[in-house]
């Protein structure tokens, strides 16, 4: 019964039953499954079974099948808190420049540079800096408020 109702929600559903225009009732009384299993018995149910291993039989599948195996990395960034700051302090400077106020310091090169550290901080020669990413996060933080105090 819940897939009837599911149906009534569901508009990919309904266009996939070649439905024009999404419907808002249900297109038949949930009970009528009950009664066609109960109809058709165990030996319909087979019936329908072998139906359709023979839509599917040997002579209707293909002698060899290709798989690609193949996986191709994808190129997500995800938003973390140093890109975001980093986001921030790029906005301020934007917008600075736009309304002809002059800062005192941009932290331009020293963003670049803590951006560097804090994302290559597992690179076997930086790992005498354990502490690094933690400070550069801090620092690129206290860097993205700083300019708002001028």
């Amino acid at each position: 019964m819940w897939q009837v109702d599911r149906w009534i929600k569901n508009p990919y559903w309904q266009y996939f039953s070649r439905e024009n225009v999404f419907q808002t009732q249900k297109p038949f009384n949930p009970t009528e499954f009950i009664h066609f299993r109960k109809r058709i018995g165990k030996d319909g149910v087979e019936k329908l079974l072998k139906v359709s291993i023979q839509l599917f039989s040997k002579e209707a599948q293909e002698k060899e099948v290709l798989i690609d195996s193949t996986v191709q990395e994808k190129n997500i960034t995800y938003p973390t808190d140093a890109k975001l700051h980093k986001l921030i302090i790029e906005w301020i400077n934007k917008t600075a420049k736009q309304e002809g106020i002059i800062l005192r310091q941009t932290h331009t090169i020293t963003l670049k540079r803590l951006m560097i550290d804090q994302r290559f901080h597992n690179y076997p020669k930086r790992r005498n800096r354990a502490n690094l990413p933690h400070l550069s996060n801090r620092n690129i933080k206290s860097y993205s408020s700083s300019p708002i105090n001028y």
